[in-house]
């Protein structure tokens, strides 16, 4: 009987798989402390696999996010991640030096800094200028008004602090053919519709951004985690990236 396991073997000798591992050292730091999966995702036209630290993100989200706050000139001193499901993303973000509060609507278990919240509910049960970093991983596709997250992250940031939002790529070429072809971008399927419920494209968040008084310093793709791209032709990352990541800070 021809087995998944040997099924898959024979996928990445084909070719139509090819497992791409990072060799970036603070990701290579986290593998003996947290899980690691391997897990696929598209990049342009092809299908890979990468064993990547496992979260409810595409394959080189949280690695790109984990890069660029380990980028910044300074650790932040105090982070809010949006939507922090079980944990396990809060726990990496303390492990590298960040103080962090956690918020979700359905937490497993809550610890000092974590708050079960709707982030559909205004405001947020935060003060005005309370956090140096906020990451908005797999969140803005989820909220019924995305216009409201960025004027409550606007509000509770600290001034020059950082905003990191990822979030599905509907722009890319992949992307555009399924919308054609079925009338759905993936992700936004029905039987995704009870969760994804708010396709942005870039566009749309550089609209929102720009009126909130948010100002786009960097835009980066997942796949390009693995292939070692650091693209700064925002086309060529929104056409081939199944999912992207947004580096934003304050306008004074």
């Amino acid at each position: 009987m021809f087995s998944s396991t040997k099924f898959k073997n024979w996928l990445k000798k084909s070719g139509l798989f090819t497992i791409k591992v990072s060799a970036d050292p603070l990701i290579d730091s986290l593998r003996q402390q947290f899980d690691f999966r391997e897990r696929s995702f598209f990049y342009g036209w092809r299908k890979y696999l990468a064993n990547s630290l496992y979260c409810h993100a595409s394959p080189g989200v949280l690695e790109t996010i984990l890069r660029e706050l380990a980028g910044q000139k300074a650790a932040p001193a105090g982070l809010l991640n949006l939507g922090g499901g079980s944990g396990q993303v809060s726990s990496i973000f303390e492990f590298i030096g960040d103080k962090v509060s956690n918020v979700d609507i359905a937490l497993d278990q809550e610890n000092e800094n974590d708050i079960s919240w709707n982030l559909n509910q205004i405001p947020y049960p935060f003060a005005d200028k309370s956090f140096d970093a906020i990451i908005a991983q797999e969140i803005i596709e989820h909220l019924e008004n995305p216009w409201e997250l960025f004027r409550q992250v606007k509000r509770i940031l600290k001034p020059g602090g950082l905003f990191i939002v990822s979030m599905p790529n509907i722009l890319s070429f992949r992307s555009r053919l399924k919308f054609l072809l079925t009338g759905y971008f993936p992700w936004f399927t029905p039987d995704c519709f009870a969760y994804h419920v708010h396709p942005i494209p870039f566009w749309q968040l550089e609209i929102i951004a720009r009126q909130i008084g948010f100002q786009i310093k960097k835009l980066q793709g997942n796949g390009d985690y693995f292939f070692q791209s650091r693209q700064s032709n925002w086309k060529k990352i929104l056409r081939k990236n199944e999912e992207i990541i947004i580096s934003l800070k304050p306008q004074p």
